[in-house]
């Protein structure tokens, strides 16, 4: 079952794409290691990449995260 995001994951997230852009621009090994320095958990890239696309389309808004 997939594990929920918590508000720091998403934060980091949303840090990474201000960094780079969409997140499918960066390598997966590159992305996974970044996340996981800043973060503590491991996600595969494709789950990340997953949530980064639900954070660029709204789906996390009514969390009111902190601009990035």
């Amino acid at each position: 079952m997939a594990k929920s995001y918590s508000y720091n994951e998403l934060n980091v997230i949303k840090s990474l794409i201000k960094k780079y852009g969409h997140l499918t621009y960066i390598k997966s090994s590159v992305l996974e290691d970044e996340y996981y320095r800043q973060s503590g958990v491991r996600r595969a890239s494709g789950a990340l990449y997953m949530a980064a696309w639900r954070l660029e389309n709204g789906y996390y808004d009514h969390l009111d995260l902190p601009v990035a």
